[in-house]
């Protein structure tokens, strides 16, 4: 009868604690879910949808020209926003497949509407050579991503 009753106990425990980091794994899946989802919220808010379109249909010679014309502020506002999910994709908060999913298609439109030179700008004029690094970090990683998505 004291071994019945050990068994029981031991299983009991075994099943408290697979139960435990199961539901420990799905509070940090939701979390990690709900920080990318509120930058999100952020991404989509009219100021910054339209700060978008103005980079994106913005014409310029150099960066000078860029500041000159348009100014700064909406740019520094989508870099944050880009940076911001970049850090957290290279410290493996959130999900390739979710930043490809909410981001993807903005940062390659952003690339290619000259961000390089608008960041290589912004680091230069402050002398400050990793600002808005993660944004390349971001941009490399999509790009990689989308590579090996492509070949499956």
């Amino acid at each position: 009868m004291f071994t019945i009753s050990t068994i029981v106990t031991t299983v009991s425990v075994v099943v408290g604690v697979v139960f435990a980091v199961l539901e420990l794994r799905h509070l940090a899946r939701t979390r990690r879910t709900d920080i990318i989802l509120k930058i999100y919220e952020r991404f989509g808010s009219r100021e910054i949808v339209d700060a978008i379109m103005k980079i994106g249909g913005a014409k310029f010679e150099s960066f000078d020209d860029y500041v000159k014309k348009y100014g700064l502020a909406d740019t520094v506002q989508v870099l944050e926003i880009f940076d911001e999910v970049g850090i957290l994709l290279e410290q493996g908060l959130v999900d390739i497949i979710l930043v490809d999913n909410l981001f993807g298609p903005s940062v390659n439109t952003a690339w290619e509407a000259n961000f390089q030179t608008l960041i290589n700008g912004i680091r230069k004029g402050s002398n400050q050579p990793s600002f808005f690094s993660h944004v390349d970090y971001l941009y490399n990683r999509l790009s990689t991503y989308k590579k090996g998505k492509a070949k499956t």
